[in-house]
Order: C-alpha cells, then sequence, then structure tokens
C-alpha cells in the first residue's frame, strides 16, 4: 500500500457523488487506504450537503422585500418626525417655565413665603407668619393640578425615543 495521492480517488468520488459503483471500484476501495478515506470523506460531506438542502427552507423573497420596505418606511417616518417631537418637548418645557414663572411673579404671596422659609431656615426661632397656611395649601394645589401633570407630561414626551 502507497501513502500518497491515488490515481483512483477522483472516481471513487464522483462515485459515491452517483451513486454509480462497479466492481473494480469496490475492489480497489478495499485495497486502497487513501481511497478509502476519500471515500469516507466524500460520503459524509454528500451527506451533509443532503440534510443541508432539506433543512434551508428560504423564506419568500416576496415577504423579505415586504418587510424591508417598511422598515425602510418607519425609519423615514421616525427621522421626519423627529423635528415634530423636539418641537413639542420644548413646547412642554416652555410652558412648565411660564407657569412657573407665572405663580412666582404673579403671586407677592410666593415671594414673601419663600422669605419667611429662609429666614425661619436662618434663625431657627422665628415664628411663622400669618396667612402661610392657606398659602401653603394654594401652591401644593397649584403643583398636584397643574406643574405636576405638566412634568410627567415632558417627562413623556422626553421618553418616546
Amino acid at each position: 500500500m502507497k501513502n500518497g495521492p491515488c490515481t483512483f480517488e477522483e472516481k471513487i468520488a464522483d462515485a459515491i457523488r452517483s451513486g454509480d459503483w462497479n466492481d473494480a471500484l469496490l475492489a480497489h476501495l478495499a485495497d486502497c487506504r487513501s481511497c478509502e478515506e476519500v471515500a469516507l470523506a466524500s460520503s459524509y460531506l454528500c451527506e451533509s450537503s443532503r440534510i443541508a438542502d432539506v433543512n434551508s427552507i428560504l423564506p419568500d423573497p416576496g415577504r423579505i422585500w415586504w418587510k424591508a420596505q417598511l422598515l425602510a418606511k418607519a425609519d423615514a417616518m421616525e427621522k421626519a418626525l423627529r423635528p415634530i417631537l423636539w418641537a413639542r418637548r420644548f413646547a412642554f418645557g416652555v410652558c412648565v417655565a411660564v407657569i412657573v414663572a407665572a405663580i412666582v411673579m404673579g403671586s407677592s404671596g410666593v415671594g414673601k413665603f419663600l422669605a419667611g422659609f429662609a429666614g425661619s431656615v436662618a434663625h431657627r426661632n422665628v415664628p411663622a407668619s400669618p396667612g402661610h397656611d392657606g398659602f401653603l395649601l394654594l401652591l401644593t394645589a397649584v403643583f398636584l393640578l397643574i406643574l405636576l401633570p405638566l412634568v410627567f407630561g415632558l417627562y413623556a414626551a422626553w421618553s418616546e425615543d
């Protein structure tokens, strides 16, 4: 037996691919180690190829094209709506700023309340000025009814990305 390549290797590989065997090839295969290895490798590759052909059912190309078109349209729509989303975020921010400014500027009680609060924090024994209880209730109601929904709306607009 020789260890190098055999002249029958190509014929053995062709016989395995086609399934056409003759007695001379079978007799040679029984005696030649190199052709035996070629037969083993070729039969494994042919079987793997058959299994791959059975398992490789590809999806419909029309469906793939349709999905790609839908994704492209959705991406284009998202890019087109991005300025509107930023404008909406800006509008929510401006609304919050305007309401806060209106409350601070429009109500002189807020300034007095904040000054009294700052004074009481700085001087721990300063008594609370009269009328702060009603103003604190008003400030809490404004916050809960107006500012809190605006803040949540602003958060919702910013979190849509």
